[in-house]
């Protein structure tokens, strides 16, 4: 046996060897690969515990996005969004539409309120002026029968009632033509309460021409003074049954709408005597004494020569409310 050493060598590998170690590799090298980009894109939950941070877990890796279904979903869900705004603008639409009918409507009804309300004036006026042209034959009618009844060639006297007789032709009259000093009368309704005042602008005339004394059906009205009644009847006019007196200073008072008199013509009546009953005779609208005051020379129911009764009233003491 030489001394020279043998040297021993591996025996040298086949090709197919060769080629199977360096698939092996490039796998395991693969898998590596695939390990580190799994643990790099999974997030670490870290919550807070006593203080401390922990680690989360490693997620499973989320599976790769399919973009075909996420742009389906950004569309569909576009489209949703779009409808949604469309129904809420619908919705504010339709509500603008319900304010702007309720406005029509109301303007609608004020503008109907407003012809109606035209309507009533204009009626209320040609009523009011019906009733003046009533008013004025019935004061042409009563001045016509008292002519006729009038004795052929004789004056009338416009003071005193043409169907009185003997002393009762003569006129009411003190020496001086005025009241004795210190009269004192009475209302002619015991309250004393004025419903509509004289002058008084409304539908039963052009304007009021008297006092209306509130009271109930029936309640007696008195004589204001003393005197002789110049008229007692009901002449089928706007006054119904009514009564005038003439008193001392040659004034006359008249109470109307009565509902049934207590005197009669050519009577001698004393101060707060009864006369009659409230009513609503003629021309009324309610139950209610219509008192006119005439001066003297001036023929009772004349209602446009009639004169504010206030003063007379207060000049003999008397106080309305």
């Amino acid at each position: 046996m030489s001394s020279t050493a043998v040297l021993h060598r591996a025996p040298a590998r086949s090709a197919s060897e060769q080629r199977t170690l360096v698939t092996n590799t490039i796998l395991a090298l693969l898998i590596a690969v695939a390990g580190l980009v799994a643990a790099g894109s999974s997030p670490l939950a870290v919550r807070a515990d006593a203080g401390t941070a922990r680690p989360a877990q490693a997620q499973p890796q989320a599976a790769a996005p399919d973009y075909a279904t996420v742009a389906r979903r950004s569309a569909d869900l576009q489209a949703a969004l779009l409808a949604e705004v469309a129904a809420q603008r619908g919705d504010a639409l339709a509500r603008d539409a319900q304010k702007v009918a309720r406005a029509s409507l109301s303007d609608a009804g004020t503008a109907r309120q407003q012809q109606l309300t035209s309507a009533q004036a204009a009626v209320q006026a040609e009523a009011a002026k019906i009733a003046q042209q009533r008013l004025e034959a019935a004061v042409a009618a009563r001045q016509a029968a008292v002519d006729a009844g009038l004795v052929t060639g004789a004056t009338p006297d416009p003071t005193v009632d043409p169907t009185l007789s003997g002393s009762a032709l003569q006129p009411v009259t003190g020496t001086s033509g005025s009241l004795p000093v210190g009269t004192r009368g009475t209302l002619p309704i015991s309250t004393g309460v004025v419903g509509a005042k004289f002058g008084a602008v409304g539908s039963w005339a052009t304007y009021h021409t008297g006092l209306d004394f509130r009271a109930a059906y029936g309640t007696p009205i008195h004589s204001v003074l003393a005197g002789v009644v110049v008229y007692a009847g009901n002449s089928g006019d706007w006054a119904g049954n009514h009564v005038a007196v003439r008193h001392a200073d040659g004034r006359t008072t008249m109470y109307s709408h009565m509902s049934r008199m207590g005197v009669s013509t050519g009577d001698t009546v004393q101060t707060g005597q009864v006369i009659g009953y409230v009513g609503q005779t003629g021309r009324a609208f309610g139950a209610h004494l219509h008192f006119e005051l005439y001066p003297q020379g001036v023929r009772f129911g004349d209602v446009y020569k009639a004169v504010d009764p206030t003063p007379f009233l207060r000049s003999v003491g008397v106080t309305t409310r």
